[in-house]
């Protein structure tokens, strides 16, 4: 996680009135008894990726790079995911429970793909939010985005199996972006374009409604579900397969419902 010193200087002012408390406690919860994962395999209709690829009845079931690359087509049309981080062990804020030390909170955020080919999704953080508090206080951060609304919207129908449309979860971290990677990738242009409400706080307007920082999200692992498991490729890509796959890739592939090129 890497911030600059004024971020940093704006989240202490923020906390400056707030005091300390004792370490929490953890939230109580009875264990999970073991024997539910029993006679289950880890690997149960988890797609090899040695047998990926393979034909069944004429359906080829995509290989871990060509889902690589459908992984990324996904993420380039996604506008909004799951942003997932967890609260540090010491809570001193007053409005937040301490029974959540350490517990991990998933909220739905804006997303925009502004800085292709890199694979590494922006946001516009606040600093109110939950999500942004919490990356800068340590946490890593997870981003579960998923085909689900989009297959409705390009199909007005509902699909026989929402389970069977891919979905992803992309681990990695946030890092705010300086102000030249700003202008390079034409951040600005490119996320007000995807969400226009989003000029209601872009970083620098003094008459925005809350402060905001252009924060990428740093890709280090993905983990895909293609479907089910006898038809795609379901585990944990390649990065460095990922940060290589090009615009050109992406755009030449189809999601499920969507016309062929």
């Amino acid at each position: 996680m890497q911030l600059s010193t004024a971020l940093l200087s704006l989240l202490c002012v923020s906390l400056s009135q707030v005091h300390a408390t004792p370490a929490p406690s953890a939230l109580p919860h009875a264990p999970l008894p073991q024997s539910i994962l029993a006679d289950t395999p880890l690997q149960t209709h988890i797609t090899d990726p040695q047998v990926a690829g393979s034909s069944t009845s004429g359906f080829k079931i995509p290989t871990r790079n060509e889902s690589t690359v459908l992984a990324r087509r996904l993420l380039a049309k996604s506008k909004t995911g799951v942003l997932s981080t967890i609260f540090p062990s010491n809570i001193t804020s007053p409005y937040v429970p301490r029974a959540v030390a350490n517990t991990p909170i998933g909220l739905p955020d804006y997303i925009a793909s502004c800085e292709e080919p890199t694979g590494n999704p922006t946001l516009l953080a606040l600093t109110i939010s939950t999500s942004t508090r919490n990356a800068v206080a340590g946490s890593n951060v997870s981003l579960a985005i998923s085909w689900w609304d989009e297959y409705l919207k390009i199909t007005h129908s509902e699909p026989w199996s929402a389970a069977n449309l891919p979905r992803a979860s992309l681990v990695g971290w946030l890092e705010e972006m300086s102000k030249e990677d700003v202008e390079a990738a034409d951040v600005v242009r490119c996320f007000t374009g995807v969400h226009g409400d989003s000029k209601m706080w872009l970083p620098g307007d003094e008459g925005a409604a809350h402060h905001g920082v252009w924060m990428r999200m740093v890709v280090e692992q993905v983990y895909w579900i293609g479907g089910f498991g006898d038809r795609a490729f379901i585990g944990w890509f390649d990065p460095e397969v990922w940060r290589g796959v090009t615009v050109e890739d992406w755009e030449a592939v189809r999601l499920p419902g969507e016309k062929k090129p």
